[in-house]
């Protein structure tokens, strides 16, 4: 009996070693992702440019969903979906995600444009995939992305998400690693400084 409980002793220590060890590596890995800087720079082509007359750098225009943003299983991509742009009461920009099959295309029509844009984004990160699934948005006056999402995938898996507000012009975003939301500070040239972080709720 005694032999049994030493046994069993040895056993619970190696186990405490190991998970201890385990969630000590996971630990130093999240805390690594949520160090990391991401690219958070875009090309004129995968973003949408809402012009002003006056040049404010105050949100000036309201963003209405005509076809909710649908993801399907296997697709990393925003496959169906429609939202249009509209300033001073004219729409003066739409972004169309397509007819519900898996690809890396959209189509947004600004100021009676149409071009088509790539979802990965046209600047590519070298450690990570990018994804574009709330399109962006900047405005006149702002150096900043004002409004818009962008995940980031490492083998097959998101590993952060950016988002950059709800169109008002300033230099935050939020980043979030494993459920934490980590307010960043922007630069001009899209890269960040880190400022703080809260947990999700």
């Amino acid at each position: 009996m005694q032999n049994l409980l030493k046994l069993h002793l040895i056993l619970f220590s190696l186990l405490v070693f190991l998970f201890g060890c385990s969630s000590s590596d996971l630990s130093e890995k999240e805390e690594k992702a949520s160090e990391e800087n991401f690219d958070l720079s875009a090309a004129e082509v995968d973003y949408i440019n809402i012009s002003s007359s006056n040049n404010s750098s105050k949100k000036n225009y309201t963003k209405n969903i005509l076809i909710p943003l649908e993801r399907i299983d296997g697709c990393d991509y925003v496959v169906k979906g429609k939202i249009e742009y509209v300033k001073d009461g004219a729409v003066v920009a739409t972004v169309d995600f397509g007819d519900g099959e898996c690809d890396d295309i959209a189509t947004k029509t600004v100021d009676g444009k149409t071009s088509t844009f790539n979802l990965r984004g046209k600047k590519k990160s070298s450690r990570y995939k990018r994804n574009i699934i709330k399109p962006l948005v900047k405005i006149n006056g702002c150096d900043y992305i004002v409004e818009g999402k962008i995940e980031y995938i490492k083998n097959g898996a998101v590993v952060a998400t950016v988002d950059f507000g709800d169109g008002e012009c300033d230099d935050i975003a939020t980043k979030t690693v494993d459920g934490v939301d980590h307010e960043i500070k922007l630069n001009k040239k899209g890269k960040k400084h880190k400022k703080g972080k809260k947990q999700k709720n």
